[in-house]
């Protein structure tokens, strides 16, 4: 039974086995990993909430329910980028067509609720076609078909 115990040790502390697999089932771990090895600015954080935000949206359309965005994001224009060029001379009306489109959507109703929405997710493509086209891919799959 101790050579078992000791080939269990030897292979956690050589990372052979996951962590998981040895720790409680109960246990609760935290994702402190950020995916930007550099450090994520101010704007990429506030960009992944929004896009968790229309997200969640996306799933409230299907419910018929207007999902109110967090008031943070009015913070869209003063938030700083990674790269200081980022915010070039059409980034404030890429940003303030964002903003209106989400005060649209929030007042939407049963009739105009996809498109209005669509229209949020249009915003966020127009910017990042001609500023940060990476999440571009993402973000086309939070569009919903117009029926």
């Amino acid at each position: 039974m101790s050579k078992l115990m000791m080939l269990l040790a030897g292979l956690f502390l050589l990372g052979a086995i996951p962590k998981q697999i040895l720790l409680p089932a109960t246990a609760v771990y935290a994702d402190t990993t950020d995916i930007n090895p550099n450090k994520s600015s101010e704007l990429s954080l506030l960009m992944r909430q929004m896009y968790d935000h229309a997200a969640e949206a996306r799933r409230g359309v299907a419910e018929r329910k207007n999902i109110s965005y967090p008031k943070s994001f009015l913070n869209i224009n003063t938030a700083k980028p990674t790269d200081a060029q980022t915010k070039n001379e059409y980034y404030a009306t890429f940003a303030d067509l964002y903003l209106q489109t989400l005060e649209t959507y929030e007042s939407s109703n049963d009739a105009n609720r996809v498109k209005n929405y669509n229209n949020v997710i249009n915003a966020c493509l127009a910017c990042h076609s001609s500023h940060c086209p990476g999440p571009v891919p993402k973000i086309k799959k939070l569009i919903l078909p117009i029926n």
